[in-house]
C-alpha cells in the first residue's frame, strides 16, 4: 500500500521545521529518505526502493 500526504509548508510551520523544509517539493519517505526538487521518475522510484529496504 502506498500513502501520500501533501502538506502546505506555510500552514504547518512545526512540520516544516521538523523536516527542515527549505524548498519545495520536499519528499520524505518513511522518515528515512528525504530529498528536495522534482526528480525524474526513475530516480524517484530508486529513492522509494531505498526507503523500504
Amino acid at each position: 500500500m502506498l500513502r501520500a500526504d501533501v502538506i502546505e509548508a506555510i500552514e504547518f510551520p512545526e512540520l516544516s521545521a521538523r523536516y527542515k523544509v527549505y524548498s519545495v517539493p520536499k519528499i520524505v519517505i518513511n522518515e528515512s529518505v528525504q530529498f528536495e526538487g522534482a526528480y525524474p521518475e526513475k530516480l524517484f522510484v530508486d529513492k522509494v526502493i531505498e526507503a523500504v529496504k
